[in-house]
């Protein structure tokens, strides 16, 4: 049986729900692939969809399956991230689901605007590169992992002070 067979008995709900993530009959085909292929092992393949302080829906995909070209790409796991920011204390916390993964695997490598989280044990790789949308001192990281799930928290960078020199109107 086809996708597209199997699709209509849904009266194109596929469509109305996916269509404007950019799914088509290439998803379907995709799906068909991972479906017979006898090398593929567990396959996870998802959106998630936060309110940034822009109050827009920013959508952003994770998991071990990337749909390109109408083929399947499976290989190494992109964790769930989740980033928060205590404005108060001043910290930027970014919390990484990774199940199975070995504590001992887990390499964190940041910068002021992005961290790259890595764990490669067997049958469970991850690789996230997770983009900060304020800037951070690298340095300042505290990193937990407990029951599958990484925190890292940062210490934000202080606004910088204006540049330039004030004169006086005589």
């Amino acid at each position: 049986m086809t996708w597209s067979r199997r699709n209509e008995a849904f009266g194109g709900i596929w469509e109305e729900i996916f269509g404007d993530f950019g799914f088509d009959a290439n998803m379907g085909n995709m799906l068909e692939e991972m479906q017979n292929d006898s090398n593929a092992r567990t396959w996870y393949y998802g959106y998630q969809v936060n309110i940034g302080p822009d109050s827009k829906p920013h959508v952003k995909e994770f998991g071990n399956v990337k749909p390109r070209d109408g083929k399947m790409q499976l290989g190494v796991r992109e964790p769930l991230v989740d980033i928060s920011i205590d404005e108060k204390e001043g910290n930027l916390k970014v919390v990484v689901e990774m199940p199975g993964a070995d504590k001992d695997s887990i390499k964190v490598n940041a910068t002021d605007e992005q961290v790259t989280i890595t764990a490669n044990n067997s049958g469970k790789p991850y690789n996230a590169e997770i983009p900060l949308n304020v800037k951070v001192e690298p340095n300042s990281a505290d990193a937990s992992y407990t029951n599958g799930i990484l925190q890292v928290i940062f210490k934000m960078k202080g606004p910088k002070p204006p540049k330039g020199v004030n004169v006086r109107i005589k």
